[in-house]
């Protein structure tokens, strides 16, 4: 990449080489890359590298990725997941509450939100606001109610 185009990696392209390693199950190569890397590893390189270990079973790499993580972006209620998962996985249910309990403390989870474009206006949807329906433009309740009468009937003739 340097010789051929004279151009130089930079934090996102060693993130797609971990991510890569980490999706075929080479860990262990993984974090010696990250090791020797030219640039100090973001938040992204380790929740990646903490994703993969979650895939592969690697609890070792997985605890060192997550609190890699974790001191680089507290607030990243993702990476508590990931770690939680983890743990979950190993059978090891009290440090699985543990970092559930941290993240209730340290974190405020953000909701899950949906985008709707009608007539060129966009409308966002959170999870947590099941008020928000009430809001809908009539043509989107029309056809969520059309669709489901419409599913309803397709199941009852099955």
């Amino acid at each position: 990449m340097i010789r051929g185009h004279h151009l130089y990696p930079s934090i996102e392209h060693y993130g797609c080489i971990v991510d890569l390693l980490g999706r075929v199950g080479r860990i262990e190569e993984a974090v010696e890359f990250v090791n020797k890397m030219p640039v100090t590893p973001d938040a992204v390189i380790w929740r990646s590298l903490l994703s993969a270990s979650l895939v592969h079973g690697n609890l070792d790499v997985a605890e060192m990725a997550g609190q890699k993580a974790i001191e680089l972006q507290p607030d990243d209620d993702g990476v508590y997941a990931l770690l939680h998962n983890v743990y979950w996985a190993a059978g090891r249910s009290g440090d699985a509450l543990k970092v559930r309990k941290m993240a209730s403390q340290k974190v405020c989870k953000k909701p899950a939100c949906t985008w709707v474009e009608i007539n060129g206006i966009a409308h966002e949807f959170l999870a947590e606001d099941a008020a928000s329906i009430r809001h809908w433009p009539v043509d989107i309740q029309s056809l969520v109610m059309q669709d489901t009468w419409q599913l309803n009937v397709e199941f009852s003739l099955l």
